[in-house]
């Protein structure tokens, strides 16, 4: 008898102690600031993905919003993942999005990641021929302002030609300058420029030729 109740309490701890292995999870927090002062930014909304081990799609695990000084945080059930992915959004801010592969998750320690949201603003080149003809060329370089976001101008090279009555908006960071430089039938009119842009405003740049 003596040795059932022992073999009995040995299979009792370890089935509990298989229980509480499976039962471990993984702490994800940090603090979303705002990038003009540094303050916590809240209403952020935070999604948290996680990608199946094998499998090539997210799935969203759960969805939160920063409290007033800008934290999160999420717990999840430590299971096969290849990665899992932080999203977030917050009205006239820039979007991030964040990649975090599952073999640099901790289970011991809590998973901290802060990051900084950008306000958005927007510089409006207004560009008008008006008195056009075919053999016409407007090139605007954008020189510097903020790349690759969804609906940002890339840095570079823009042509127009003939009649040409346009508005080309590019976003940008609040709070940083536009660099940008124009030529008019090659070098008839040319010059160098710059916007600076107020979070959350759009700034007019007219071209008139």
């Amino acid at each position: 008898m003596k040795l059932f109740k022992i073999i009995t309490i040995a299979l009792l701890l370890f089935v509990n102690m298989g229980c509480k292995k499976d039962e471990v999870t993984i702490q994800i927090e940090g603090v979303i600031s705002n990038s003009l002062d540094g303050s916590g930014l809240d209403g952020v909304s935070v999604k948290l993905f996680t990608q199946p081990l094998g499998s090539s799609f997210d799935d969203l695990a759960e969805t939160v919003q920063t409290n007033s000084e800008g934290h999160y945080s999420f717990e999840i059930k430590n299971d096969k993942y290849e990665s899992v992915r932080l999203h977030f959004t917050k009205g006239n801010y820039f979007t991030i999005d964040h990649l975090v592969p599952f073999s640099e998750l901790s289970t011991s320690a809590i998973n901290t990641f802060d990051f900084d949201m950008d306000a958005q603003s927007w510089t409006a080149f207004v560009i008008k021929n008006n008195q056009p003809d075919p053999s016409d060329e407007f090139k605007l370089l954008k020189d510097t302002g903020k790349e690759n976001c969804e609906s940002c101008c890339a840095n570079g090279f823009y042509y127009y030609y003939g009649d040409v009555d346009t508005t080309v908006i590019c976003p940008n960071d609040g709070n940083r300058y536009m660099k940008f430089y124009y030529w008019v039938n090659g070098n008839e009119s040319n010059g160098i420029d710059s916007v600076y842009n107020t979070p959350f405003d759009t700034v007019y740049y007219e071209f008139n030729y």
